[in-house]
């Protein structure tokens, strides 16, 4: 199920007949896009694991990260979604004791990423989080159709189950929430971490069912 929230009451209209809005039409707003899995066993998790860093899709070959010491902004955006993540589940250790697991992407180039059609799109951008990093899964399974697409300036950030039951030998990593906030750009191309903040704590308050 889909959940679309446009901070802009005119945006609304916009939104509902426009696959991928144009957010330079939304002035100074911003979009926050939630999806999540209905069969999902939300109130059997008790812990998370999300890592300290923030996974950049760019054009480039090699794997770029914010981290709190690399970008200025990166700090109070983990600690944003920390705090949210926090209010819903017990911060685990580590990750391979970690009921499920939060990773978060901004996305600072759409050259390798455009649209998404029901498609995972590390297929085609090199160096994403990989499956493999959550543990010995097999591949990723969205449960829902994933149908938009993203623009630059916009961060993604998706939750894993990491306690599948899938018991087969590629057994699937299941996305069971997954959030897209977008608009977050100045008109001087940086990123407006207010906007953004907000925009995080927007995509949770929406998405009342993560709640145990």
């Amino acid at each position: 199920m889909k959940k679309l929230i446009p901070i802009l009451f005119a945006a609304l209209a916009f939104a509902a007949c426009e696959k991928d809005p144009d957010l330079d039409k939304l002035d100074n707003e911003y979009l926050v896009i939630t999806n999540y899995d209905k069969e999902a066993p939300f109130s059997s998790f008790h812990t998370y694991y999300m890592p300290d860093s923030i996974l950049l899709i760019t054009d480039k070959d090699e794997k770029t990260y914010w981290t709190s010491e690399s970008n200025e902004n990166a700090a109070d955006i983990l600690a944003t979604f920390k705090e949210n993540m926090g209010r819903l589940y017990t911060e685990a250790p580590n990750k391979l004791v970690a009921d499920v697991g939060l990773q978060i992407s901004y996305v600072a180039s759409t050259y390798y990423f455009t649209t998404w059609e029901n498609n995972p799109w590390w297929y085609s951008y090199p160096s994403y989080w990989n499956y493999g990093y959550w543990g010995g899964w097999g591949g990723w399974y969205y449960p829902y159709p994933i149908t938009f697409s993203y623009s630059t300036g916009s961060f993604i950030a998706e939750l894993v189950n990491l306690k599948s039951n899938d018991s087969s030998t590629s057994k699937k990593l299941n996305v069971i929430w997954s959030c897209d906030i977008s608009g977050l750009l100045n008109y001087n191309g940086s990123l407006n971490l207010t906007k953004t903040i907000n925009g995080i704590n927007q995509a949770f308050n929406q998405s009342p069912y993560l709640k145990k």
